[in-house]
């Protein structure tokens, strides 16, 4: 089985540089003060908080991001060619990222034994068997990769210390020196992203420039920091990753506790996690820190047992079997993608607090240097081993073999996750499918993740539906059906098994929340017979279609229509018109909420030139087929109530619609920012309290809203901020919080094609929810557009609807309508349409509702 081509740069040149000079003796310099490089204002302003707290005003104890660069820099000028350094990204605000290669060539030996995993590599996902049957061959004679990233929150800072140490150390220790240094660099390839969150670092916060967390980004893959993550780790498939974070105390050495993700070989992994960990614990012992296992420590509850006994509050000892809280369900992790691709991975929680087990800040960093340099020895000792059950995992994928038997004591009770495989998934064009754009864009996804596609050349029946010729079919036969199977399934409902979650969301799906229909196939059914692998997506036409009109009309169905229509309409020459009911093409009804504009030869040549390989269709409309409409002025302004530039602003902005974040602050400040802005969207900032103080944030609100501003609100937050604010009455929401409660859920389109909101979708979908929330009652000037059905409407996560929930079957969903005095028009959301920048599926109601609000 063939997959994506594998790029080795900076392999090459390690390689090459490696084979001309020894070591020299290392530079009498240290990663302290004083800094190289240029001390920028952000980097140079106040002290961050959290981990810094009670530092001297104004200082900051770690390397600053402005000297990361020339350090490295002067590192590789001083390693002789044992170290390449490569500029591999830029964070969200343009601040480059740097990957760092340690790889010791100078001996023939060294030589031989990278050589013959360069070979192992290119046969990883080409030829999985053979590229086993090198590794078996080549025994302990073959270096392995071993990956470290730091920093990826920004608050979290000795990571990046410990990395830039590690770096120093093992890029200019001379050979000879020291024997530990030696037998890794005999033995292993060291790839370091030593800072994975340059904005966060600068600004002494855990997010990113764009507000992301990193770590929850890399399913959905939205930051330019994760790609070049991913990018590194695609590029050396390692087997071992550590991702350096803080803080627990004591340090928290990962050992995963229940649910597993049923896509990762849990055999294989738990073969070599808990061992290597058991080598972690003893190095830390060794050096006087303490550790935290919380597989084989904790209890259900997600802690230590405190009960005398040494018992959970259940009478049960702790251990995999009772163990959560710290679990690998989700694979937006670091950790869990890199579990996805390669076979162990861990995230090593560094100890600061002033307590004697941590050690103060030096002791943070010290330990994440124990726990980095003791996997460097396990991974060494164990090389061949690893990569033959790394191997073992693509082979089994390969050709969709049964998941195996698993667990040994003491993980035979409950840890057993991995559920079967189906054959495949369908990802039709034409009939069946609702955007064939966004297909392109879910198989463009696919391919850069190394997962196969191909196309089929005939009609294919499934399930009593024939999909045509040129559809997208995604076999689990393949070295990538773990990921590929994580990414399309809707997922699974473990609210009978499990407690609570790390962090939510508890589902997750490219096939359920994206814009493209997914359909999957059952294991044992027969798949296409004649397919053609994919290289890339289908070209796709679009324009306008054939047959008289007197207008033309475009369905706003995906978020390529949503971001085609901000185009037109910000260009100001075609002026659409907001469509207030459905559209009769001749082609069928179009929902409510499409954009209709008047034919014309001038008209048609400008939409066919401009919709040209969309996929995006026109559809002629004669005049009688032509609703209510209303004028499209601009691209509507949307203010989002935030503190600072967040998910939801960085999706508006990638939909192509004006955004920024307003805060309440700005709200009371000396000129009104509601100004500048015709839409409110808000998912998480209550109505300002009535206080002196917010008297000003108040006023402004009421007159917004008063001229005809619009609004869109979205969970309990954004609901009661219209019930607090005095805009309705008979609003109100409820949701299930806590212990990671979240999922997918199936919604019924009550509006129909008539909903201005949800017109576009189909009688049934799906929708994430994070927490579960519903509308308890809804406004009499409001109508509901969307409910969940009375039954059977979790589709995956973590939801026991016996918790507080007896009024969510049947209840309102979506919502729109006026404010009472019928002014200003509002649309709520009981789930976040802009989560995470995740359930695209969903941005088409948030476009539609932005478009009606802003009459």
């Amino acid at each position: 089985m063939r997959a994506r081509s594998v790029r080795l740069p900076m392999l090459a040149g390690a390689l090459l540089a490696g084979l001309l000079v020894p070591v020299s003796q290392p530079a009498d310099a240290a990663i302290a003060p004083p800094w190289c490089g240029t001390p920028s204002a952000d980097a140079a302003a106040a002290l961050p908080t959290g981990a810094n707290a009670g530092d001297p005003a104004g200082s900051f104890p770690h390397i600053p991001y402005y000297a990361v660069g020339c350090t490295l820099e002067r590192i590789q000028g001083e390693s002789n060619g044992r170290m390449s350094l490569e500029v591999i990204g830029e964070s969200a605000l343009g601040r480059p990222m740097y990957g760092v290669v340690i790889n010791a060539l100078e001996t023939k030996q060294q030589r031989d034994d990278y050589r013959a995993w360069t070979k192992v590599r290119k046969e990883m996902l080409e030829d999985p068997a053979k590229a086993q049957s090198l590794v078996d061959a080549a025994g302990s004679r073959i270096k392995t990769p071993m990956v470290v990233q730091g920093g990826i929150h920004g608050n979290e800072f000795e990571g990046v210390d410990a990395a830039m140490e590690l770096i120093e150390k093992y890029a200019t220790t001379p050979y000879g020196v020291d024997p530990e240094v030696d037998y890794a660099l005999d033995h292993l390839v060291l790839v370091f992203n030593p800072i994975q969150n340059p904005d966060g670092r600068v600004s002494g916060q855990r997010l990113n420039g764009n507000g992301f967390d990193l770590n929850r980004d890399y399913l959905s893959q939205t930051q330019t920091e994760t790609i070049a993550s991913i990018n590194l780790q695609k590029e050396w498939l390692a087997p071992e990753l550590l991702d350096l974070h803080g803080y627990v105390a004591p340090t928290l050495i990962e050992g995963t506790t229940k649910p597993h993700n049923p896509s990762v070989e849990y055999d294989l992994w738990i073969k070599w996690n808990q061992p290597r960990v058991a080598a972690n614990v003893a190095a830390m012992d060794a050096a006087g820190f303490e550790t935290t296992i919380p597989v084989t420590e904790w209890c259900s509850d997600g802690d230590f047992p405190t009960a005398p006994s040494g018992l959970c509050d259940n009478g049960r000892p702790p251990g995999p079997a009772e163990a959560e809280g710290w679990d690998d369900w989700g694979p937006f992790y670091t950790g869990m993608y890199a579990q996805q691709i390669g076979l162990d991975a861990s995230t090593v929680e560094m100890c600061w607090t002033p307590f004697d087990i941590c050690g103060g800040r030096v002791g943070a960093k010290d330990q994440q240097v124990v726990v980095v340099e003791s996997t460097m020895d396990f991974v060494a000792d164990n090389r061949s081993a690893m990569l033959h059950d790394q191997l073992e995992i693509l082979k089994r994928n390969d050709v969709n073999a049964p998941r195996p038997a698993c667990c040994p004591a003491p993980y035979d009770v409950d840890n057993n996750w991995m559920n079967e495989y189906g054959e495949g998934y369908v990802i039709p064009m034409g009939t069946g499918q609702r955007s064939e754009a966004e297909a392109n864009r879910l198989v463009e996804w696919l391919l850069y993740n190394d997962i196969e596609v191909q196309k089929t050349t005939q009609p294919y029946t499934y399930g009593g539906t024939t999909y045509a010729p040129g559809s997208y079919l995604v076999p689990m036969a393949q070295p990538r059906r773990g990921l590929a199977d994580t990414a399309l399934s809707v997922g699974v409902d473990i609210s009978d098994r499990i407690n609570q979650l790390y962090a939510p969301p508890a589902a997750w799906s490219h096939g359920y929340l994206w814009g493209a229909d997914v359909v999957p196939v059952a294991r044992g059914a027969a798949l296409p017979a004649k397919v053609n692998k994919v290289r890339g997506p289908s070209l796709l036409g679009g324009g306008v279609q054939g047959g008289s009109a007197d207008y033309y009309a475009l369905e706003i169905d995906s978020p390529t229509a949503v971001r085609f229509l901000n185009g037109l309409v910000a260009d100001g020459g075609l002026q659409p018109k907001l469509a207030l009911g459905p559209v009769q093409a001749t082609t069928g009804t179009l929902a409510a909420g499409s954009v209709v504009l008047p034919a014309g030869r001038q008209a048609r040549r400008a939409l066919d030139a401009l919709a040209k390989r969309t996929g995006l269709e026109f559809q002629p409309v004669k005049a009688a087929g032509v609703p209510a409409l209303e004028a499209i002025d601009r691209v509507p302004r949307i203010a989002v109530l935030a503190g600072s530039l967040d998910q939801s602003v960085w999706s508006l902005r990638d939909l192509g619609f004006p955004a920024n974040p307003v805060s309440t602050a700005m709200l009371n400040g000396a000129t009104n920012p509601l100004d500048s802005y015709d839409v409110i969207f808000n998912a998480g900032t209550g109505y300002p309290a009535n206080t002196a103080a917010n008297a000003t944030a108040r006023a402004r609100l009421a007159a917004f809203f008063a001229a005809g501003g619009g609004y869109i609100g979205a969970g309990t937050t954004g609901a009661g901020f219209l019930t607090n604010g005095g805009q309705v009455t008979g609003l109100t929401a409820a949701a299930r919080t806590g212990g990671g409660r979240s999922g997918i859920v199936w919604w019924d389109n009550t509006g129909g094609t008539s909903s201005v909101i949800t017109g576009a979708y189909p009688a049934r979908d799906t929708a994430i929810m994070d927490p579960p929330t519903w509308l308890t009652a809804v406004p009499s000037t409001f109508t509901v557009d969307a409910r969940l059905p009375q039954s059977g409407f979790f589709a995956a996560g973590l939801w026991r609807l016996d918790e507080q929930s007896a009024s969510a079957p049947g209840s309102a969903l979506v919502a729109h309508g006026t404010n009472t005095t019928g002014t200003a028009r509002m649309t709520v959301f009981a789930m976040n349409p802009l989560y995470r920048a995740d359930p695209e599926r969903e941005w088409p109601m948030v476009s539609a509702a932005a478009y009606w609000a802003d009459k």
